[in-house]
């Protein structure tokens, strides 16, 4: 069961079509009661009226609730779009950090080749000449 603020919803559910129920149940009994047309006008008018200030109490309720509840889901966004916003920069951060690494990895490599390659040069060279 899902409470909140020590309401239950499936009670204000049961409550809301309660209400519902009652208006339609009302509705049939008039369009079938055995009353004059100014009598039945008159309970009709009257109970909209009740139906409506209840609608109005429970809108009063669960209204603030619903406030609360989408002024908690605007936080809650605003602190994962941050959120976000920094894993989005430090792996920005990371990508740069890596590409700078690896420029210096290749880098040093390719010194490695070229000297690898100037000593089998040289190598090659004093081989030949003993020879």
């Amino acid at each position: 069961m899902n409470h909140h603020n020590g309401h239950d919803a499936t009670a204000d559910s049961n409550i809301l079509f309660f209400a519902c129920g009652a208006l339609a149940g009302a509705a049939v009994a008039l369009m079938f009661a055995p009353a004059r047309g100014r009598e039945t006008r008159e309970l009709l008018a009257q109970r909209s009226r009740q139906v409506a200030d209840m609608g109005r109490e429970m809108l009063g309720e669960h209204g603030e609730r619903l406030s609360t509840a989408i002024e908690r889901g605007r936080e809650t966004a605003t602190h994962l779009g941050e959120r976000i916003g920094q894993a989005v920069e430090q792996g920005k951060s990371g990508y740069r950090d890596a590409v700078r690494h690896g420029h210096r990895v290749a880098g040093d490599a390719l010194q490695s080749a070229e000297e690898a390659a100037r000593t089998l040069r040289a190598d090659a060279k004093g081989a030949t000449e003993s020879v």
